[in-house]
Order: C-alpha cells, then sequence, then structure tokens
C-alpha cells in the first residue's frame, strides 16, 4: 500500500471517488490543484483501481450538464454522468478557457439516473467502502469543500 505524498498532491490531475449517504457516487477532479481527501491519499493502489474501474464501464443512463463551455469539458463531463456518476471538478468554469481552481469542487453535471453503490461488484464496495462522505446527498450540493489530507 503506497500513500500520495504531500508534493504529489499537487502535482498531479487526479480523479478520486466518493459515496454519499444515499449510496450515490460521485467522481472529483482535481486538476492538479484541488484538496485531496485522506481516504484517496493513504493508498494510491485501491485509488488506481476505482479509476479504472469507472474508466471502463458502460453508458447507463444520460447526464445533464451544468455549464456550457469548451467541447473538450462537455465530453468529459458527460462521459462520467452517463455512467451514472455525479463530476465535481476543482476547476469551477467561471472563467471560459482559464482554469480557475479552488479549496471545492463545483458539480459540473449530474447523471438522470445515478449509479448506485449497492449495485456495484463486490470487490469495488470494498474499495469504496473507505470514501464514504458527510453528505447526504450529491444532488443537493452545488459545491463540496474538501478538508485536504495534509492540513
Amino acid at each position: 500500500m503506497s500513500r500520495i505524498s504531500s508534493s504529489e498532491c499537487f502535482n498531479m490531475d487526479m480523479e478520486w471517488y466518493g459515496v454519499d449517504r444515499q449510496g450515490n457516487i460521485a467522481v472529483f477532479c482535481s486538476a492538479g490543484e484541488g484538496y485531496l481527501p485522506e481516504f484517496v491519499c493513504e493508498n494510491i493502489e485501491r485509488a488506481d483501481e476505482l479509476i479504472e474501474y469507472f474508466n471502463d464501464i458502460e453508458k447507463i443512463t444520460s447526464s445533464v450538464l451544468l455549464f456550457h463551455r469548451i467541447e473538450r469539458a462537455e465530453q468529459v463531463a458527460r462521459n462520467f454522468s452517463d455512467k451514472g456518476l455525479y463530476y465535481f471538478d476543482a476547476d469551477d468554469g467561471t472563467r471560459l478557457g482559464i482554469c480557475t481552481l479552488h479549496r471545492y469542487y463545483t458539480k459540473q453535471s449530474y447523471p438522470q439516473k445515478p449509479l448506485k453503490y449497492e449495485c456495484l461488484p463486490e470487490y469495488i464496495r470494498e474499495a469504496l467502502k473507505h470514501n464514504f462522505m458527510e453528505i447526504e446527498d450529491f444532488s443537493l450540493e452545488d459545491t463540496i469543500y474538501i478538508k485536504h489530507a495534509y492540513e
């Protein structure tokens, strides 16, 4: 089990996953600056396993974009939310073409039909059991503040 170091947190564009109290799953993209929680930093192999799994799953629904800007960003948002994931990014998208990073993550898109934790394979539920967050429901959140693992 390898740990993500403090310096690595700010040098990698990390996608990581969280689960709310309703069993909804969200992906968070750090853009190389966003804060990473302890449950991500404590085990890079677990984080990589989740990235690999969610990158490979099929589309199960359609998505709703909360912005209209660069085509590439829209494609990324749809790619995540069409898989049933809420998508939050450290770039809040307020400045077209310029990455504006914050201590919080902003919801960029959401699925019409969310993928639920209990519907995942056992080995993925086992990896994700560490990633439950103090969030009642991702559908009700526009921004989520993350306590950095190294604060």
